[in-house]
C-alpha cells in the first residue's frame, strides 16, 4: 500500500515537472477579413504563424450589416516552440525589444500574453509588431505555477531571452529534470 502510494506521489511529482518543463500551454489566433479584402490573402497572413494547421472561419456582419470573416487559429505542443523561435528569428530587433520591455503590460491576470502582428506583413512574409488595427492578434497561454500575473510575467521573460528556447526548458529555467524510476 505505502508503495503505491510513494509510486503515486512520485508520478504526480513528474507530471507537474514534465508540464512545467513546456511554459505555453497554446497559442492562438485572430484575424478579421472585412469585406474589401480578400479571404485567401488573409489566411496567407495568418498561416505564416500555425503553420500547418487549421484555420476557422466565422462568417457575421459588422455594424451596418457589411459581411466580415473571423480567422482563428490555435497552435499546441511543439507549434509552439516553433512559433517563438520563428518569432525570435524573423522579428525585427527594434520590435524584439519593444515586446520584452513591454511584457508586463502585455499581460493579463489569466496569464495571456497578447501581441498584434502587422497583417500586411505577415501576408508578405515578415513579422512586425501591429500598429494599427488590421493586425493578427496573439494570445500566448503560459504556464505559471502558481496561475498568477507575476509568475507568468516571469515565464515569459525567460521564453524571449536570448538562449534558444527547447523542449527541455522549464518556467523557471531552473528545474532539474527527472528520469522516472516507475515503470
Amino acid at each position: 500500500m505505502a508503495g503505491k502510494a510513494i509510486q503515486i506521489l512520485f508520478n504526480f511529482i513528474f507530471f507537474i515537472l514534465y508540464m512545467s518543463s513546456k511554459p505555453i500551454h497554446n497559442i492562438s489566433f485572430r484575424a478579421i477579413c472585412a469585406a474589401t479584402e480578400s479571404e485567401e490573402k488573409v489566411k496567407k497572413a495568418l498561416s505564416l504563424f500555425i503553420f500547418e494547421n487549421e484555420i476557422d472561419i466565422i462568417n457575421t456582419d459588422g455594424h451596418f450589416g457589411n459581411p466580415i470573416s473571423i480567422f482563428t487559429a490555435i497552435i499546441r505542443g511543439n507549434d509552439c516552440i516553433r512559433f517563438i523561435e520563428m518569432l525570435r528569428s524573423k522579428l525585427p530587433e527594434q520590435d524584439m525589444q519593444l515586446l520584452k520591455n513591454e511584457i508586463s503590460d502585455r499581460m493579463d491576470d489569466d496569464c495571456v500574453l497578447h501581441i498584434r502582428f502587422d497583417k500586411q506583413a505577415a501576408y508578405g512574409g515578415n513579422v512586425h509588431l501591429g500598429a494599427t488595427g488590421d493586425t493578427i492578434s496573439t494570445g500566448i497561454k503560459l504556464r505559471a505555477y502558481p496561475a498568477r500575473r507575476e509568475k507568468a510575467i516571469a515565464v515569459a521573460e525567460n521564453i524571449f531571452r536570448t538562449k534558444p528556447l527547447s523542449l527541455a526548458d522549464t518556467f523557471t529555467g531552473d528545474t532539474p529534470s527527472l528520469t522516472p524510476i516507475f515503470k
